[in-house]
């Protein structure tokens, strides 16, 4: 198994590999398709050293500057990843425009074709390992990093389908057109992956089937509690974060209101693993105390 924080170090040799076939091919046959395709495998390595950087950092414990842990760095790497994207597809769409303007040609298809063909193949392995490791470690920013690969996969098969139409029907126009059309769909696509992981660095509350197993946690707790209330989840890399309110009888001593405390934090950490929770304990009062709870019997517990 390799360990989390190494997962960037497959993604950085896979994408130098590919950067420096793709621009001599792209340099030798004047291809702006596989031009493009090459810049944005070089970006593919900025992106993936950040992730290094990011996920050794995220990994740290907590300290006194950080008392809540590195998680975050995680998402803060995602986010400019997205940034970075969004210049590569800015620089495709400005490149496209002026190639087509001064109707520059490729002067070499086979070779093209086959660095595109070596370079689908590359990408599908790649995105394959990142979703496992992404799943396994149940990672933002592995995840992010497979869905920029799988993004590529998209777009080295749109420059490939573009080589056979300019081999087989001699129609140059098409390196401009899907190159045009690949720098929109990553500029669209960058869009999306920053404003999901902006909800991470915003502290938005987590998913809501998350929060309902924390939910059902609680309800196990019936007999004990009266209520719970003020829920406020957030979530930093793979830890959630939650601090809630739970309402008890008011004759509980303190030693049993602790007890059924630690009890209810127990049982979350058995249903998600990677949480830290704060419980914030209230008295019941003549507002909310239906009187079925013996409190006597709570103090013995």
């Amino acid at each position: 198994m390799i360990p989390k924080s190494k997962i960037p170090l497959i993604s950085i040799a896979f994408a130098t590999t590919l950067t420096l076939s793709k621009l001599f091919v792209a340099l030798y046959s004047g291809s702006l398709a596989v031009l493009s395709s090459a810049l944005d495998s070089l970006l593919d390595i900025l992106s993936s050293m950040v992730n290094y950087f990011a996920l050794k950092t995220a990994e740290a414990p907590p300290d006194k500057n950080h008392p809540f842990g590195h998680g975050k760095f995680e998402a803060l790497a995602a986010f400019i990843q997205s940034f970075i994207i969004f210049i590569t597809g800015l620089f495709l769409l400005w490149k496209s425009v002026d190639n087509f303007i001064s109707g520059k040609h490729l002067k070499d298809v086979d070779a093209s074709v086959y660095i595109m063909v070596f370079s689908v193949f590359m990408t599908v392995i790649l995105s394959v390992i990142l979703r496992y490791y992404a799943k396994k470690y149940n990672s933002n920013v592995i995840l992010t990093d497979a869905m920029h690969y799988e993004i590529d996969l998209i777009t080295n098969s749109g420059v490939l389908l573009s080589l056979f139409v300019v081999k087989f029907f001699n129609f140059h126009s098409i390196d401009y057109i899907v190159s045009f059309a690949i720098s929109l769909y990553i500029m669209v696509s960058s869009f999306k992956l920053g404003f999901n992981v902006s909800k991470e660095l915003l502290d938005s509350e987590i998913k809501s089937s998350e929060l309902e197993v924390i939910k059902d946690a609680l309800r196990k707790h019936d007999e004990l509690i009266i209520d719970y209330h003020r829920i406020r989840t957030r979530k930093a890399g793979k830890t959630i974060f939650v601090d809630m309110h739970i309402t008890i009888c008011r004759e509980s001593t303190l030693e049993s209101a602790h007890r059924i405390a630690m009890g209810i934090e127990k049982e979350l950490k058995e249903s998600i693993p990677d949480i830290d929770v704060i419980i914030h304990i209230d008295p019941c009062d003549e507002r909310n105390c239906t009187g079925k709870f013996n409190c006597s019997k709570l103090n013995r517990l």
